[in-house]
């Protein structure tokens, strides 16, 4: 979830694009093949059901890219649907098909707040367009068309950069780890700074969550799911969490923006970060990333290092 409110926007874009949707579906294809008619939203009805596909990322960029993507009923998390998502990009008046792929449900150790991933290819900064189609047991289905951007850089650090040299506060600097770590209990994750890790050589998992103030709820599960490798790997790994906030204690109104993570961009809240032997970013996850899925990209990690 952002810091900021995203949902007006949101609405705006997502009624931006049924309108081109509707220009779009007039043009005749017929004279490329590879050109298909526009996603449109579609549904099969069902009694109750207001399905409500949502991408979880707040920047995407061009290559093999993470898609996450969330499933509301209700405002009520869906964890049991059949999720696909494909891409489009503007060809004229029309769209290309560009890449798609199932997105299966990843929840393991988030406490039923995962999402759906997809792994796209997405070749081309510029405008794209999703169209994702849920499907539920009970046979409800909905397909909706989603705008979003694919950048060529983003203002997040990301895979293949330099990971910055934070110095990030940790036990040695507060009284007691309950001054970063708005966790009840503060967990363990606090003895090292991001810089103090670099500079040791050490493969690194850094997670920026606030338990106690994230505005998705979402970060405490997402530091719990962090916290389930702890055992299989912390003779290897460094593990750092980084409080989003900082001088929450003793009153949390005049809690503030961490500067690591003023000085990392982030916009939202959970991230979690690979770090390499050399510092620099070999993964990084926006939004919840369940255990299997940080698990995957850790043993590529250490198999690198």
């Amino acid at each position: 979830m952002a810091f900021a409110g995203g949902r007006h926007r949101r609405a705006a874009a997502v009624a931006a694009l049924a309108a081109a949707l509707v220009l779009a579906g007039c043009v005749d294809q017929a004279a490329n093949s590879s050109v298909g008619p526009a996603p449109t939203a579609a549904s099969t009805p069902a009694a109750g059901h207001a399905l409500e596909p949502t991408l979880v990322a707040s920047q995407l960029l061009v290559g093999t890219q993470r898609f996450p993507v969330g499933v509301l009923d209700h405002n009520t998390p869906v964890t049991d649907a059949t999720v696909h998502v494909r891409a489009y990009t503007s060809v004229g008046t029309a769209v290309e098909l560009r890449s798609e792929a199932d997105a299966p449900f990843r929840g393991v150790g988030l406490e039923g707040r995962g999402v759906y991933v997809a792994q796209l290819r997405l070749n081309s900064p510029g405008q794209w367009l999703a169209e994702i189609s849920v499907g539920l047991p009970d046979g409800t289905r909905r397909t909706s068309a989603l705008p979003f951007r694919v950048l060529t850089a983003g203002s997040v650090p990301g895979p293949g950069q330099p990971a910055p040299r934070s110095r990030s506060l940790t036990v040695h600097d507060v009284p007691d780890a309950s001054y970063i770590d708005s966790g009840v209990p503060p967990d363990d994750m606090h003895g090292l700074s991001i810089a103090d890790a670099i500079a040791q050589h050490r493969p690194t998992l850094v997670v920026f969550a606030t338990p106690a103030f994230c505005t998705s709820a979402t970060c405490g599960p997402e530091v719990h799911a962090v916290q389930q490798l702890e055992p299989d790997y912390r003779d290897r790994l460094t593990f750092i969490h980084v409080e989003v906030y900082r001088d929450f204690k003793p009153d949390p109104s005049r809690r503030h923006l961490s500067p690591t993570v003023l000085e990392w961009r982030l916009p939202t809240e959970p991230w979690v970060f690979l770090i390499d032997r050399d510092g620099n970013i070999a993964s990084a996850f926006e939004g919840t990333a369940a255990t299997d899925e940080l698990r995957a990209a850790v043993d590529q990690l250490l198999a690198r290092s």
